[in-house]
């Protein structure tokens, strides 16, 4: 556990390194610390995909799911899901945002045959943390916001083998 306070630009830590990274592995005594790691932005985080059938169903009403792949199970707004969802905001991840949907689309045509041709947007819903003044004056937390990406086309029957 002292290898931990030992400098990286020590020679001490250069020389015993190549043998010492491997025990504190297999010991578990390898510690990552994350302190200065950046202040929350969001109080809640959830994706719903909003799907429109071809045909308009009697209600009127649009059917809501969860966004990951596969089975379409909402998940907990972990890092992961949250980093990835939000990024798809910045025009840098761009090109993640296209094959993500199109492999939607295509489970999404592949598990309801009744879909096929119609539209899914992607709405995302947080409660972005505000400033400690704000709190202090309003005494709220977090405000709503809400992104929506779409819609885009479910493959109609044509496409799908």
């Amino acid at each position: 556990m002292l290898w931990t306070l030992v400098p990286v630009e020590s020679a001490i830590r250069r020389q015993t390194q190549g043998w010492m990274d491997p025990v504190r592995l297999w010991t578990g005594l390898d510690q990552h610390w994350d302190m200065f790691i950046t202040a929350p932005f969001h109080h809640s985080y959830a994706v719903t995909v909003e799907i429109e059938p071809p045909t308009p169903s009697p209600a009127g009403s649009v059917a809501k799911i969860g966004p990951v792949l596969p089975g379409f199970r909402e998940k907990p707004a972990y890092f992961r899901y949250h980093t990835f969802f939000s990024r798809l905001d910045d025009p840098q991840y761009a090109a993640w945002l296209e094959p993500y949907t199109n492999r939607l689309g295509a489970e999404l045509a592949a598990a309801h045959p009744e879909w096929r041709g119609g539209r899914f947007r992607i709405r995302k819903s947080a409660g972005r943390i505000q400033a400690l003044t704000t709190i202090r004056d309003l005494g709220e937390i977090a405000y709503e916001q809400s992104t929506l990406h779409g819609p885009y086309p479910i493959p109609g029957a044509g496409a799908m083998p």
